[in-house]
């Protein structure tokens, strides 16, 4: 294995042109919004794309509008890595910009070095990866391989549906509406492997002091709507206890005490699953089915609502949890003599372990480079889990393997989102250094997992 180095001044120049991409402000203090399907990534995606053709790359769009830099040459099988480049409302810069820079700088540098290539090498930049605006995950990578559902396209971000966002980005809508791959079924079957790097939105490296994170696992997650309904009474002139009242703000503080001991009894017995209550009786609008508008200071509670999230790598295990955790919730709800509803509206699923002689590739390259490591699962979704899921024509997956490095204080989502320099530099040189070592070895595989 030879270990191929980026240079830190190629990433912050990168960064000197996409600051002014998308900014909110000047100073950069209310952080992005390169909302999918926007003029704002439309630009940065230009801006990547310059680069690579100024660094002697071909580019191409596919039907969904993703961007491909790939190096010249015929080749019927590629070593790809990507990631998006739109950002939440007000997010930072590095949650998918730090892994489109180093992949790109990834591929120059192979480029340029000499390697004799056996496979071609190629970045995806992926559109709308981010849910934030039109409520849909990975937009661009579901389409690419024909996983997006066409209902996506009626989803609206400030008064625009998707479908109209892809039309004025020069993307035709109808390839989703129709079920269609926006990639070809060739192409699809001639990935070797797909490697993302990203930050990772934790505290996980930076307390342990370490560089990268070899990924070995994605978290999916399961999300529901808990409504408990009880009966609204004066606060003072109804007792205490339940044959009194019907308080649906205390069985819904009760069931989250006993959702988190739950939670941490399966922890103890080895489940790997973190669970979330994100919103407790969220603002609610005049017409909202749930009348949390009724509830008041003198008034015993009458409704409550919460959202309810699991994730997990192990989508079986979700379940099993879940059903336990929904039976929890019941149980308190008759004790407290309230009603409850429960709705799952989101459930998408993990991948239990990605490509396994990847992360050895990685493990290797880690040490080839002198960069400390450790494996971890990803608590969020990325592209990286929409390729996993994909099947080739033969039935086989594509493999897939995810380079996590440290972002200050885990913070992601905000314009206190930060990787320095330095931290990009040594994760796009893995990823260089993997990525060539696939592309220019028909065998590589076998010096990490020998054939039986």
């Amino acid at each position: 294995m030879k270990a191929i180095c980026i240079n830190s001044e190629v990433v912050m120049h990168h960064y000197a042109g996409l600051n002014s991409i998308g900014s909110i402000n000047a100073d950069l203090k209310n952080g992005f919004l390169r909302a999918p399907y926007s003029e704002a990534e439309s630009e940065a995606i230009a801006y990547i794309e310059q680069a690579a053709i100024d660094g002697g790359l071909l580019c191409r769009r596919d039907l969904a509008g993703n961007l491909i830099a790939e190096t010249p040459g015929t080749f019927s099988e590629w070593v790809e890595t990507g990631s998006h480049i739109d950002t939440v409302p007000g997010g930072g810069n590095f949650d998918g910009a730090a892994g489109v820079i180093s992949g790109l700088e990834a591929l120059l540098a192979i480029h340029h070095s000499g390697t004799a290539l056996k496979r071609g090498l190629r970045l995806r930049v992926w559109r709308g990866e981010e849910s934030a605006t039109y409520g849909v995950t990975s937009i661009g990578s579901k389409a690419a391989f024909g996983a997006l559902n066409p209902a996506a396209l009626q989803q609206t971000y400030e008064g625009q549906s998707l479908a109209e966002a892809m039309r004025e980005q020069g993307v035709d809508p109808e390839t989703v509406r129709s079920g269609l791959a926006a990639m070809p079924d060739a192409e699809r079957d001639g990935i070797t492997a797909f490697l993302e790097l990203h930050i990772e939105q934790g505290k996980v490296l930076e307390t342990a002091d370490t560089d990268i994170g070899i990924v070995s696992a994605i978290r999916g997650s399961k999300r529901s709507w808990i409504t408990v309904s009880g009966t609204f009474d004066h606060s003072g002139a109804t007792p205490m206890g339940v044959e009194f009242r019907q308080d649906a703000n205390l069985a819904m503080a009760y069931m989250l005490v006993e959702l988190d001991q739950l939670l941490h009894k399966a922890n103890a017995e080895g489940v790997d699953l973190v669970q979330t209550s994100g919103l407790i009786n969220p603002s609610a609008k005049e017409n909202s089915p749930v009348p949390l508008l009724d509830n008041a200071v003198t008034k015993v509670s009458g409704a409550a609502h919460f959202s309810f999230e699991v994730r997990g790598c192990s989508a079986p295990k979700v379940d099993r949890y879940c059903d336990q955790a929904f039976e929890v919730i019941r149980e308190t709800a008759a004790r407290f003599g309230v009603s409850v509803e429960i709705d799952t509206f989101s459930d998408q699923a993990g991948i239990e372990e990605l490509d396994s002689e990847i992360q050895r590739l990685l493990d290797t390259g880690c040490t080839k480079l002198g960069l400390s490591h450790l494996s971890l699962p990803s608590g969020a979704w990325h592209d990286a889990g929409t390729v996993a899921e994909q099947l080739k024509s033969n039935g086989s997956p594509i493999p897939v393997g995810m380079i996590f490095i440290p972002c200050r204080r885990g913070i992601s989502h905000s314009p206190d989102e930060l990787s320095s320099p330095e931290q990009i530099t040594k994760g796009a040189s893995l990823l260089a250094t993997a990525m060539a070592e696939i592309a220019s070895n028909y065998r590589w595989w076998w010096f990490y997992s020998p054939p039986k």
